[in-house]
C-alpha cells in the first residue's frame, strides 16, 4: 500500500475513533444540497478505484482527487466536519506525545461544497456565515483565508472582498486577534467553505503533522555560547 492508501486508511480510523468520543458533535438536520450530491456523483464518475457501496451506510467516505497529495473524505450529514477536525487538533495539542496520526499532513472542514462555474458566491457564503455572524451575539473580528488550487475562475482578491460583503459592517476586520477566521477552499471545479475559531492558528492551521512535532529539548533550546 503506497503513502497515499495509508493516509486514507489512517484518516478514516482516526475519524471512526473520534466520533465515539462525547465531544465530537453532530449536527442537527440535513446540511446538504443537491449540488453537493451531484458534485459526488460527478467525482465518482471520474475517480477510478473506488470501493463499492455497501448495505450500510458509511459515516465516512475518501474520494481520490486527481491532485497530489489532496484526499476528499465525504461526512455523513450528522456529522460536524468543524467541530470534529477542531476537537482532533485539540487533542493533539494537548497531547502531543500521544501521535494518532503519521501521514496526515494537514485538515481543513469543509462545511458544504458548490460547483464553480454555477456558485452564487456571495449566496454560498451567507448559508455557511449565518450561524455565526448573523444570528445574534454582537460584533466580532474576523479573518478570511482563501486557498486556491488549480482554478482560473476566482482570484484571491476578489474571493475576500465577496465574502467580507457577506459578513457585513457591523463585524471588523482583524488579521491576528480574531474571533473566528472564514476558510475558502478551491480546488479545481468545487469550492468548499468553513469557519473555525479563534484557536485555528494556535493549533497550527489543524496541521496534524506540527501539533504532534516534537518539541525541541531545553538543551536545543538555549543558544549555544560562544568559546575561546
Amino acid at each position: 500500500m503506497g503513502k497515499e492508501g495509508k493516509c486514507i486508511s489512517e484518516v478514516l480510523d482516526l475519524f471512526s475513533q473520534s466520533i465515539e468520543t462525547p465531544d465530537a458533535g453532530g449536527q442537527d438536520g440535513d446540511s446538504g444540497s443537491e449540488d453537493e450530491d451531484d458534485i459526488e456523483a460527478q467525482i465518482r464518475k471520474e475517480v477510478e478505484g473506488l470501493k463499492p457501496s455497501s448495505a450500510k451506510p458509511r459515516q465516512f467516505q475518501a474520494i481520490r482527487l486527481d491532485i497530489p497529495c489532496v484526499l476528499f473524505i465525504r461526512f455523513d450529514k450528522s456529522i460536524d466536519p468543524e467541530k470534529l477536525v477542531h476537537q482532533i487538533c485539540v487533542d493533539a495539542h494537548a497531547n502531543p506525545h500521544r501521535k494518532r496520526s503519521r501521514y496526515i499532513q494537514r485538515m481543513t472542514p469543509v462545511k458544504s461544497i458548490r460547483k464553480t462555474l454555477s456558485v452564487d458566491l456571495e449566496a454560498f457564503a451567507r448559508e455557511i456565515l449565518k450561524p455565526h455572524f448573523h444570528s445574534g451575539g454582537g460584533p466580532k473580528k474576523f479573518a478570511i483565508r482563501p486557498a486556491i488550487r488549480s482554478n482560473q475562475k476566482f482570484d484571491r482578491d476578489s474571493l475576500i472582498k465577496s465574502v467580507a460583503s457577506v459578513v457585513g459592517p457591523e463585524h471588523s476586520v482583524d488579521l491576528k486577534n480574531y474571533d473566528l477566521i472564514i476558510l475558502v477552499d478551491v480546488i479545481k471545479n468545487v469550492i468548499g467553505m468553513s469557519v473555525a475559531g479563534s484557536d485555528y492558528d494556535k493549533l497550527k492551521r489543524y496541521s496534524l503533522a506540527e501539533l504532534y512535532k516534537p518539541a525541541p529539548s531545553s538543551q536545543e533550546a538555549e543558544p549555544r555560547q560562544p568559546t575561546d
